[in-house]
């Protein structure tokens, strides 16, 4: 029998082309022929340039292949057995020479995000990041690799073990200069873990205060001297990190809590992201709801979905939430149904596109 590997790698690309995205807004382009803890070197016209690891804001080692492109589609489809599958098996090409260290990242990956669904995926996951620091420890993707190891350890019940590997990839970030965006990127996993873990109240202790994530994160965004591309990626940390904040105060104290936090935050953060800015007229919506006000809550939520272009996991959420309070007012003015649809044909990938298929 002919493999899918086989297939696929009979199948044209676009060759070696690799990309780094940096810090001051520009790309570097080329073929990658190092990507170490000491620097990302590139060759292109017959020269070479290293990028200092804190210049990256991301790294592509070569233009997707076949298989990547297949295996991405099969996540987006929440195919996540088929993804799996073609990425180990990806994992052991000879060729192009850098698609092993990608689709073996990938591969845990692929199980990080199954494990949403499906815990018993956790440990696999854990195993598969250990074995992929184990062959790469030099490798410039070792930071993103341990972040991944320990939200998986997360999610595989060990709570404790992943707050203290965030804690060592944040000072490790720091010790090989691997820039803020590392450094930053670690402590926000740490929250989402303590989040994850049904522990809002240590998130909490990290979110909050003038030495918190959010207020760290909003310097950060909001300093000029930046470079644009750092100052860009700050915005979106600094709105992720206003995000679980919200989902933290709405677990520990209640939706008339995190009420009044989002209505301070919505009236004095003019910079924040639209992500930010949905998901607080989203828990405003969740108190009105909880509330009584039924109609209150639906007109807020149809806001959102009709004018706020937010994230996939953000909409899905307000699309949602939007069909089961339609379906509270007796399915008037329209059927909760047929926001249920929308969230699984527009964000198939989101965990809410999964209860919504429960509906």
């Amino acid at each position: 029998m002919i493999s899918i590997l086989t297939l696929l790698l009979a199948l044209p690309f676009a060759g070696p082309q690799g990309r780094v995205a940096k810090t001051d807004g520009t790309a570097a382009m080329g073929t990658v022929t190092a990507a170490q803890l000491d620097g990302v070197v590139f060759e292109a016209g017959g020269q070479a340039t290293t990028v200092e690891p804190a210049e990256v804001l991301s790294l592509s080692l070569g233009t997707p292949t076949p298989m990547l492109m297949e295996a991405e589609r099969f996540l987006t489809q929440l195919e996540f057995q088929n993804a799996v599958a073609l990425l180990e098996e990806a994992g052991n090409a000879a060729e192009p020479a850098w698609l092993g260290v990608d689709a073996k990242l990938r591969h845990a990956e692929a199980l990080l995000a199954w494990s949403a669904f499906d815990p018993n995926r956790a440990k696999d996951a854990v195993s598969a990041f250990q074995g992929w620091l184990a062959t790469y420890p030099e490798h410039f993707w070792v930071a993103r690799a341990r972040i991944g190891m320990a939200r998986a350890m997360g999610r595989a019940g060990d709570i404790d073990q992943a707050a203290q590997e965030l804690q060592e990839v944040a000072s490790f970030a720091f010790e090989k200069n691997l820039g803020k965006q590392v450094e930053l990127a670690a402590r926000m996993a740490r929250c989402q873990v303590y989040i994850e873990g049904d522990q809002p109240k240590l998130a909490r202790q990290r979110l909050e205060g003038n030495s918190g994530l959010v207020s760290t994160l909003k310097t950060a965004a909001q300093d000029a001297a930046q470079p644009i591309g750092l100052r860009a990626l700050m915005v979106q940390q600094w709105t992720e990190a206003t995000v679980l904040l919200g989902d933290a105060i709405g677990t520990t104290d209640g939706s008339s809590e995190a009420k009044s936090y989002w209505e301070r935050t919505l009236r004095s953060e003019r910079g924040i992201g639209v992500d930010a800015r949905a998901a607080g007229k989203i828990a405003i919506a969740q108190a009105a709801r909880e509330a009584g006000q039924l109609r209150e809550a639906q007109f807020a939520l149809a806001e959102v979905a009709a004018t706020m272009n937010a994230g996939p996991e953000t909409m899905a959420r307000a699309l949602f939430t939007l069909g089961e309070v339609c379906q509270e007012l007796g399915d008037t003015p329209t059927p909760g149904s047929t926001y249920f649809r929308r969230v699984i044909e527009r964000y198939p990938a989101s965990p809410w596109a999964a209860r919504a298929r429960k509906k």
